[in-house]
């Protein structure tokens, strides 16, 4: 996920270089934020701007995760667009050092003319993560009496045991029986 770009920064603006992307130089995540779980794969488009290069493209990144409810590990995969301006410290033709651009947000390209995918795919990725990861659509989740899986055997409790404060209202209701109409 490293390019050299110094052929493209000599081109012309407008001019358009198509990598793939591969998994040479590993992906480091930070530990909370995700596990790769394979290799990061896509296709981006590098276009050489008047400014530097713009990267366009998409990013397949294979992820392990926990089950929000049950918290038992699952394995996806978390696609999703990268649009990011990277921007040449050095110029390539003098080998004279480039002012810093007006775009903070902007990634830099090294001094060797290498443009580095990582850190914008890294906090792409980051973004793009799934804000509740369930290992089944209908996932139980825990029992929270004894935190047993709820999908597995039935561990006896109540599904959710009831709150105190509620219980002068269940016995009112108790007292009255069912609504006129029902049963």
């Amino acid at each position: 996920m490293i390019y050299n770009v110094a052929q493209l920064l000599k081109a012309p603006t407008g001019t358009v270089q198509r990598v793939e992307l591969d998994d040479a130089d590993h992906l480091d995540l930070v530990e909370n934020e995700a596990k790769l779980a394979g290799p990061v794969s896509g296709q981006m488009r590098l276009h050489r701007t008047n400014q530097g290069i713009f990267a366009d493209g998409t990013v397949n990144v294979p992820v392990e995760l926990e089950c929000t409810r049950c918290l038992s590990p699952l394995t996806t995969t978390v696609s999703f667009p990268l649009r990011e301006q990277f921007y040449p410290t050095i110029d390539v033709n003098t080998g004279l050092p480039l002012p810093a651009p007006d775009d903070e947000l902007a990634f830099p390209i090294d001094h060797n003319h290498l443009l580095d995918l990582r850190e914008a795919i890294r906090q792409n990725l980051v973004v793009a993560l799934p804000m509740t990861a369930l290992c089944r659509e209908d996932c139980q989740g825990l029992c929270p009496v004894c935190g047993a899986r709820r999908d597995g055997e039935p561990c006896g409790h109540d599904p959710a045991p009831g709150d105190p404060r509620w219980a002068p209202l269940a016995d009112l209701a108790a007292r009255l029986g069912p609504p006129a109409g029902e049963g």
